[in-house]
């Protein structure tokens, strides 16, 4: 089968498209080749496309090869548009979401069922813009629609989560130098990774299982951490020992005034905890990742690439 993976020279798309490779699809990744860093992981008959999707006559183009499936990385309702103009035959479309869409959460652990409006950001928000434009395609038109919503993405590739809930470079050699961290309020907020070669598993389950048209996932890892465990976690890779400030959130918030990004803080201080049943029953998900274990080996990715000195 062929498969067009839009953003696929990215970090989340390169994994998709191997998992895709590795089960003998014909893969076309296609980018603004923006995006070097990761082509070298690419296997190497893998197809290469420069591909603007936001230009109508480019994506016309592209779909004169008769694609299968389409993996969209950074979804838009313009490139939903222009698939669905140009590719009316398509057996099957996936996009990345983001669990982020459902906080705060109503209940623990969340599942696909509670509601989804995108309330801590602009970026959440388009989310449930692109997610509920494709569900009401399918509904309407019969698109052959799966979303899937990752909760925080990990592994390799990507500096780490850090106590102010942005990535910033210096938060590895913080925790090896034993700098005293701030977290908010009690530190008991639940976060809940997905590794990110899991991720990209989670869509070639997806188009091999035709009950997932038409259907969201919830995609993380088995159980969720308290923060305080993820800084203790993190600080133990390097034979540290986590030392931790509780700040209530309006005061780190203050404390840290125009340093960070306010939403990232407020965010990271909600609950991300979810079932994933759904996912686990009807795609045979069973992450090979533990969350212990990807905390891990993210933090020891990230003090070689920021050149901590352990």
């Amino acid at each position: 089968m062929r498969i067009l993976i839009l953003g696929g020279t990215g970090w989340v798309g390169h994994h998709v498209a191997i998992h895709f490779h590795r089960a003998d699809y014909q893969v076309t990744v296609a980018s603004r080749g923006k995006k070097q860093e990761f082509i070298s992981e690419l296997p190497r008959d893998i197809a290469l496309l420069s591909l603007d999707k936001t230009r109508e006559s480019e994506m016309a183009a592209v779909f004169k090869t008769a694609y299968d499936i389409v993996v969209d990385t950074v979804p838009t309702e313009a490139t939903i548009d222009l698939i669905v103009k140009y590719a009316p035959r398509l057996k099957q479309y996936i996009h990345c979401s983001s669990t982020g869409g459902y906080a705060p959460l109503p209940f623990i652990p969340g599942d696909e069922t509670m509601p989804y409006s995108g309330s801590f950001g602009a970026g959440w928000k388009q989310k449930c813009v692109v997610d509920t434009k494709v569900m009401q395609l399918f509904q309407e038109q019969g698109f052959p629609a799966t979303v899937i919503r990752p909760c925080y993405i990990s592994g390799p590739g990507m500096l780490p989560l850090d106590n102010q809930g942005g990535r910033r470079n210096d938060f590895i050699k913080d925790i090896v130098n034993n700098i005293t961290l701030d977290l908010p309020d009690d530190g008991l907020a639940l976060l809940q990774p997905i590794h990110v070669a899991d991720l990209g598993w989670s869509f070639l389950l997806a188009a091999e299982t035709s009950r997932s048209i038409g259907q969201i996932y919830n995609i993380c890892l088995k159980k969720a951490v308290t923060l305080t465990r993820y800084l203790e976690i993190t600080a133990a890779a390097f034979g540290r020992k986590a030392a931790i400030n509780y700040l209530p959130l309006e005061a780190m918030l203050k404390k840290y005034q125009g340093k960070i990004d306010e939403t990232g803080l407020r965010f990271m201080a909600a609950h991300m905890c979810f079932d994933i049943g759904k996912a686990r029953t009807q795609l045979g998900f069973q992450p090979r990742h533990t969350t212990e274990a990807t905390i891990e080996e993210t933090a020891r990715w990230a003090a070689i690439k920021t050149g901590c000195i352990i």
